[in-house]
């Protein structure tokens, strides 16, 4: 949590993600030595932590919470999230993130695909001994979510998608997650009916504007601050809020701009220059104010929850989201 280790939201949950860190550098005890190397380069800085401290906090807003059972669902999503980031990053040939090397990059292809398997596994073997069946069922349906959402991008026609096309898919691949560990943490710990529903609320809002504010990053993000490679989703032809915005003002769905956005095999310099059209546009700012308006729902619906240090701890999470540079 170094990057952010300053942060007020993580203050009520501090004890509950140390004992996740450490479990997840534990997590390959007994691997294979490969498997045991990927995950000391996985942890040794396992990022923000957003995840699981979405869960703990959830949690807290439960009647019967039980301090293991939620650590056991906080450690099973963070993993899957992390099994998923290994995929995704072999899909996109990304060769940095988090400002070090990607599996793939440092162990290959092939050794890479086994380590974000072997991290899916872990994670539903945490899920099968929680002991709500609707729990174990969200787990479940977040990674077929995933899969859905991923299958969407790989397969997708190579044309501007609709941002309502756009939207479906990031709820897929981002949102479905986040719900997963605010709604997750609530049910599991037997919160109120009312209060499971907006922690699931909040948390889809704040899956969208956290992805939204990742692909503006992706467009106009420093790199070295930005701790992955700037306009990778541009390299790869995979368009973005902020890039179908651009294209939108400046010539339609079918214009040029928008078939050199979703052009495969692009060289260096057409990457660059298309990075500074879309810059120059109005499709950053545009895409902030959509990032922004689910920030807001996000808060909006904590408001059904009790006032006191988690709500507070939720809302601040939820700026940091929507202020972050990486």
């Amino acid at each position: 949590m170094a990057d952010v280790a300053r942060a007020s939201f993580y203050e009520p949950v501090e004890q509950e993600l140390r004992e996740l860190e450490a479990r997840l550098r534990g997590v390959a005890r007994g691997g294979h030595p490969t498997f045991g190397a990927a995950v000391e380069h996985l942890f040794s800085a396992p990022g923000k932590l957003l995840r699981p401290t979405l869960v703990f906090l959830a949690a807290r807003f439960g009647t019967r919470p039980d301090p293991a059972v939620v650590l056991n669902l906080a450690l099973s999503l963070e993993l899957v999230h992390t099994a998923s980031l290994v995929h995704d990053d072999i899909v996109d040939r990304a060769d940095l993130r988090r400002n070090m090397p990607t599996v793939n990059a440092r162990w290959g292809d092939d050794a890479a695909l086994i380590v974000g398997d072997y991290l899916f596994a872990k994670a539903y073997a945490l899920a099968a001994v929680l002991p709500k069946p609707e729990v174990i069922a969200i787990v479940a349906q977040t990674v077929f979510a995933l899969c859905d959402g991923e299958l969407k991008e790989v397969t997708m026609e190579r044309a501007l998608p609709s941002e309502e096309q756009y939207l479906e898919r990031i709820e897929l691949k981002t949102a479905s997650l986040y719900a997963a560990c605010c709604q997750g943490a609530a049910l599991l710990t037997e919160a109120e009916p009312e209060h499971v529903a907006a922690l699931g609320a909040f948390g889809t809002n704040l899956g969208l504007a956290f992805q939204i504010t990742d692909d503006i990053l992706d467009v106009v993000g420093d790199e070295s601050e930005f701790g992955k490679t700037v306009g990778r989703d541009l390299a790869e032809g995979m368009p973005t809020l902020p890039m179908i915005y651009a294209a939108l003002e400046a010539d339609g769905y079918a214009g040029e701009l928008a078939r050199r956005i979703t052009r495969i095999g692009k060289a260096e310099g057409e990457v660059r220059d298309l990075l500074r059209v879309i810059r120059e546009s109005g499709g950053p700012a545009r895409a902030r104010e959509r990032a922004l308006a689910f920030h807001d729902l996000a808060a909006s619906a904590l408001d059904a929850l009790p006032d006191g240090r988690e709500r507070a701890a939720l809302r601040d999470l939820a700026d940091f989201v929507i202020s972050r540079v990486r």
